[in-house]
């Protein structure tokens, strides 16, 4: 992996949180370098926007997306798509393919190395540095690292661990990868030291404020611990980070009115990618536009995830489904109808919070408090009879299909679907995988589908080749060894 140096970006990178904050306007002057930098407060805090910058800048936001839903069931192709799109799609996927393209998100991952390096340098220079602040700073900045190389370790497993900052190709120093359990735990470590840092908002009020959303709160970490936690199959760690977040009486659903959460800002917002009067959301150009790569699979979408309500009123619809989160067309809506769109890419929400916990409490064999919590949520959406299972308190796997079936409906093209997907899948040492069989069969080309249906049932196969450049660049990496084969 080639560094990219922290300082260009800042210097050019666009403000992009919605704040009325003196600091969130301080930007570094051109040319600056690193024996320059780091000696104010206003640096490091400078840095921070540079993070946050490099997150909504195009290429790590459509990585997240990407690696998040291409894969799974909801999102199906258009003549437009690459050939790496469809060998993706097809489960066709070769260690040449763009899509396993890690690069802009290790760049990220420096930004934020970077930072916590070298911000104590800046605290020793500038008496002013307070420790609140500085630990806040730091706090943010091991967040969005740990946020990440979440990301990265659900796609990839085995990875490298980068903690140390790199300011140019010189510095560069092969780390080799950390297996998928090291990894998680050093995202645990990081997270548990972020929840001690940051603050529980940045804009204090007894009521929601829509600042707190572009930024990482405690709420936020709570959130991505809470997600990890999932993956883990920690649930009790699930029902007491989920449980401090509901306490806080700060978020609430919105009913069926989503075009306005998408435009961010709304109360049911923990953490997204802010856009709006900044940098325009990318994702409109892969889902929205007449020539789009990426369309909604409406026939999956109309007939498993938001079935019609026959036999109560065929015009009655649920308000997260067609018209609201695609059209007929297939365009995905959740990401605008015009051009440019500012929407905002939703990265934690209450909803998703509120089935995180009910997953979790029907683990533990709360099947009553869970089924409330997804009815609660069914409610504010005008959910329709026809996806209601009726499942009993005691049925604790079927409330458990039942949540997954939820968080399709909720987090429609959030860039979770195949994550959700695998992590049912794995669970209980791979006790679900006919779960992957049955999207293979579903969404693979019936030319190839024998052979994709083979390829599922590897569970090597599940996370996605260390791209080719990246082996030349360090020889201490180890390909995946499914793409040896």
């Amino acid at each position: 992996m080639k560094a990219t140096i922290l300082w260009s970006l800042i210097a050019a990178g666009s403000i992009l949180l919605n704040s009325c904050n003196k600091w969130l306007d301080l930007q570094p002057q051109d040319g600056i370098t690193r024996a320059e930098f780091w000696k104010t407060k206003e640096d490091v805090h400078a840095a921070l926007i540079g993070i946050y910058s490099s997150l909504n800048s195009g290429a790590v936001e459509q990585q997240l997306f990407t690696w998040g839903e291409l894969r799974a069931d909801l999102v199906a192709l258009t003549t437009y798509a690459s050939d790496d799109n469809r060998l993706v799609k097809n489960y066709n996927i070769l260690s040449t393919n763009v899509i396993a393209d890690w690069s802009a998100v290790y760049t990220a991952i420096n930004n934020c190395n970077l930072l916590i390096d070298y911000a104590g340098q800046a605290k020793q220079a500038d008496p002013t540095f307070s420790d609140a602040e500085y630990n806040t700073d730091l706090g943010e900045a091991l967040a969005v690292r740990s946020f990440l190389y979440f990301y990265l370790v659900r796609t990839f497993r085995d990875i490298p661990l980068k903690l140390k900052g790199t300011a140019k190709d010189t510095d560069v120093v092969s780390v080799g990868q950390s297996s998928a359990d090291e990894v998680l735990k050093q995202i645990e470590k990081d997270l548990l030291q972020a929840l001690d840092w940051v603050p529980e908002y940045h804009v204090s009020s007894t009521v929601y404020n829509a600042t707190n959303a572009g930024r990482v709160t405690r709420p936020a970490v709570r959130a991505m611990l809470a997600d990890l936690y999932l993956w883990m199959e920690k649930y009790d760690k699930v029902e007491e980070q989920t449980s401090k977040i509901l306490e806080t009486g700060r978020y609430n659903l919105i009913g069926a009115a989503l075009p306005e959460l998408f435009d961010g800002g709304t109360m049911e917002t923990i953490l997204e990618l802010s856009h709006k009067n900044s940098k325009e959301n990318l994702l409109y150009n892969l889902g929205a536009i007449a020539r789009r790569p990426y369309t909604a699979n409406v026939d999956i979408l109309n007939n498993e995830i938001f079935p019609a309500n026959e036999t109560v009123d065929i015009d009655l619809s649920d308000s997260r489904g067609e018209g609201i989160l695609y059209g007929v067309s297939g365009d995905m809506r959740k990401y605008g109808t015009e051009s440019p769109s500012y929407y905002n890419f939703q990265l934690y929400r209450i909803s998703d919070v509120m089935l995180m916990r009910a997953e979790a409490l029907a683990e533990l064999g709360r099947g009553v408090e869970a089924l409330t919590l997804i009815e609660d949520l069914r409610t504010k959406r005008k959910a329709l009879q026809a996806t209601n299972p009726n499942i009993e308190a005691t049925d604790l796997d079927g409330i458990i299909l039942f949540v997954f079936a939820e968080r399709a409906r909720e987090l429609t093209f959030e860039g979770k679907r195949w994550f959700d997907l695998l992590r049912l899948a794995k669970k209980d040492n791979y006790a679900n995988i006919n779960v992957l069989v049955d999207l293979v069969t579903k969404v693979v080309d019936a030319n190839v589908r024998q052979s994709a249906i083979n390829k599922v049932r590897d569970v090597d196969s599940h996370y996605l080749p260390i791209l080719e450049t990246e082996l030349f660049k360090d020889p201490r990496l180890k390909q995946n060894p499914f793409y040896l084969k």
